[in-house]
């Protein structure tokens, strides 16, 4: 039988329709070449716009570093060797970026103490003080650790290599708000925070029209951080999730172990508490965020437009509209927060956000007792 089946398909398969155009030969070698091509304008695309973001978040977090709750110190260096990217595919990075297994410089930032200081992408660090850089898997890894102890700002001295000439150069790391931002490979339209970084996706940026709209997403996404919404959510989860818990706790006492054990109660509750003041963190980091980008220099007077592109146009692509709903009184609030920052730089006032009072505890009064009128009483 299933011999007859297998001539059945074989039968019914050569009576598909195919296409009549008589295409030109390809060669093999021809298509692996051509592939590489448009991976190595891949990833150079992906170094221009890592760049550009990483220029961006860096001047973001140092003009705010005076008003951010966590304060670091960075070069404005980014680095990586060819274990750090990828082995298969770090040939194709562009040649200047000198990608092999010592760790190079891929990027320096804008007005950084590196620029300042005349490194350049390329260079091939050997040495920062007395600490020799390793080389090969992990290599980025063990640095990382060894100066993510080290939060200061005193003078380095850094020994690179450029054209196989060996220089020493002296700089200062830059006061920063400390949540760095990372680019991913993803075309998704999304950019979130995770209370330590700021991601955003190529995706967000191909949508993005300028630096300007760029600069909006991060300082939204530093204000998340910043403003403690993180840990806010966190908190709100273990909260709502201790009810459900509670919950599971009692169907599973008063089931006699019947039910309640599969923990559903809990899981739904956790998700609420996730869900908890979503549209007021929105909000807050809206508020927050167009004061970060200000205080950047960059240009906030479409801010709310911006927005509410965002928020409207909700294509399956664009993750970041199902948490950001453009409504009405978000578009307005924007607006009004771009009036109040204005009106603040008329009279010379200073460009941080307003924050609501905190409820004051009044303290109970303590009753002073009179010993004498006591004693007075018992002899009486």
């Amino acid at each position: 039988m299933a011999k007859y089946l297998v001539l059945l398909l074989f039968f019914l398969t050569g009576c598909l329709e195919t296409p009549t155009g008589r295409l030109p030969n390809i060669k093999k070698a021809e298509i692996l070449k051509e592939a590489d091509r448009q991976k190595k304008i891949a990833y150079a695309t992906y170094i221009k716009q890592m760049s550009l973001v990483k220029n961006i978040g860096f001047r973001i977090n140092t003009a705010n570093a005076d008003i951010c709750k966590k304060i670091g110190f960075s070069s404005g260096v980014t680095f990586a060797n060819s274990h750090s990217l990828g082995t298969k595919i770090a040939r194709y990075f562009p040649a200047e970026l000198n990608i092999d297994d010592q760790i190079s410089i891929i990027h320096i930032a804008k007005n950084s103490s590196a620029e300042k200081a005349g490194l350049k992408v390329g260079d091939q660090i050997l040495e920062i003080d007395s600490y020799e850089f390793p080389k090969g898997r992990k290599a980025v890894e063990k640095v990382l650790k060894y100066f993510g102890k080290q939060k200061t700002d005193q003078i380095q001295r850094i020994k690179i290599q450029r054209n196989n000439e060996i220089k020493s150069l002296n700089f200062q790391k830059n006061k920063i708000c400390n949540y760095p931002v990372i680019l991913t490979q993803d075309n998704i339209v999304n950019a979130f925070a995770d209370g330590e970084r700021i991601l955003m996706t190529q995706g967000i940026v191909n949508y993005s029209k300028d630096e300007n709209e760029i600069a909006l997403i991060i300082a939204h996404e530093l204000a998340h951080n910043d403003r403690g919404h993180i840990e806010a959510k966190k908190k709100n989860m273990l909260v709502l999730g201790s009810v459900g818990f509670i919950i599971d706790l009692m169907t599973i006492y008063y089931s006699g172990g019947t039910a309640g054990g599969n923990a559903e109660n809990t899981d739904l509750w956790t998700r609420i508490g996730a869900q908890a003041y979503s549209v007021e963190f929105e909000k807050d980091a809206d508020y927050g965020g167009v004061y970060y980008a200000e205080r950047a220099g960059y240009d906030i007077s479409n801010a709310h437009k911006f927005w509410e592109r965002i928020g409207s146009e909700n294509p399956k692509q664009i993750a970041i509209s199902s948490t950001h709903p453009a409504t009405a009184e978000r578009y307005i609030q924007i607006k009004k927060t771009v009036e109040e920052i204005n009106e603040k730089k008329a009279k010379g006032l200073a460009l941080v956000p307003n924050e609501k009072e905190k409820p004051k505890i009044k303290k109970k009064e303590k009753k002073k007792i009179d010993l004498k009128s006591i004693f007075k009483k018992k002899d009486n």
